[in-house]
């Protein structure tokens, strides 16, 4: 019987050796679990909370880019029998940087083609405010026009007047 008895505490005392293991396994996943959580909530948490955070606007446009036509466009008007002359600067608004580079690729035919507009414009007409929107219009309608037959792009926003100067 003595020997049964010893058995038998072998066999306890081995079963809770396996107990006290597991339990230790089970405290290490659990650290383990509670480490990765918390990494995961202070870098940001998961994929779902990040895009109820903040949510995307497909209807927001990109953001504006310019691009200044330098040095200055000069061009001389004969109105009767004193001459004239326009200075201006030039910056162009689009949104798409492929515009932008574009625009840079071909500025020699961009310019010559400027150049060629602002000849055509009446000097008198320049001097209204209406004159001047036409103008801004009328010369982005022909830079989008120069873009997308030469580089097949197109989406000039605007071309603004940052300098007017008329003699």
């Amino acid at each position: 019987m003595a020997k049964e008895e010893q058995e038998a505490e072998t066999e306890e005392s081995t079963g809770g050796g396996k107990k006290t293991v597991i339990i230790f396994a089970l405290i290490v996943l659990v650290a383990v679990g509670a480490s990765i959580g918390g990494t995961m909530m202070f870098l940001g948490g998961s994929e779902a909370e990040v895009a109820e955070a903040a949510p995307v606007e497909p209807d927001k446009p990109a953001a504006a880019i310019y691009h200044s036509l330098r040095p200055a466009f000069i061009v001389n008007y004969n109105t009767g029998t004193k001459p004239r002359m326009l200075q201006t600067d030039l910056t162009v608004m689009a949104r798409n940087p492929g515009v932008i580079e574009a625009l840079v690729d071909h500025s020699p035919l961009v310019r010559s083609r400027i150049v060629n507009y602002l000849t055509d414009q009446d000097f008198f007409a320049l001097q209204t405010h209406e004159g001047k929107e036409n103008l801004r219009e009328g010369l982005r309608v022909m830079l989008d026009d120069v873009l997308s037959e030469h580089a097949r792009v197109s989406g000039v926003q605007s071309v603004l007047l940052t300098s007017f100067v008329m003699q």
